[in-house]
């Protein structure tokens, strides 16, 4: 049986999607998340009454310091075990990367998220 739905799980679907933006301080490139997929991230995480996602991805930049982020990746790591769902899976994988290494870093290292 095919689902009027199968779409949302393809991540092609998420091409052309206007982006929530994950960077660093120290780099030039940004980790650009499909604005669709991180609602889903957040929608859930507030369904669960989890503390940070559902704050970030909108216009206004959220500058997180090294506490933050680590709640931001436990928060991801929570919301994408609940989840059968390739595309999270996908981009938590990412957004995983991207905070681990922020995480990793010496100094006084931020990760920016911001929406368009």
């Amino acid at each position: 049986m095919v689902s009027d739905y199968a779409d949302r799980v393809d991540p092609a679907t998420y091409v052309n999607d206007p982006i929530v933006a994950v960077y660093r301080d120290d780099l030039p490139n940004a980790l650009c998340v499909p604005e669709r997929v991180f609602w889903r991230l957040s929608h859930v995480a507030k369904g669960y009454e989890l503390h940070l996602l559902p704050l970030l991805g909108g216009s206004d930049p959220v500058r997180l310091n090294r506490p933050m982020i680590q709640t931001l990746i436990d928060e991801l790591c929570f919301v994408a075990d609940r989840l059968d769902d390739p595309v999270v899976e996908l981009w938590v994988a990412q957004l995983l990367k991207a905070a681990q290494t922020a995480l990793w870093l010496p100094g006084d290292m931020h990760l920016t998220v911001e929406g368009e």
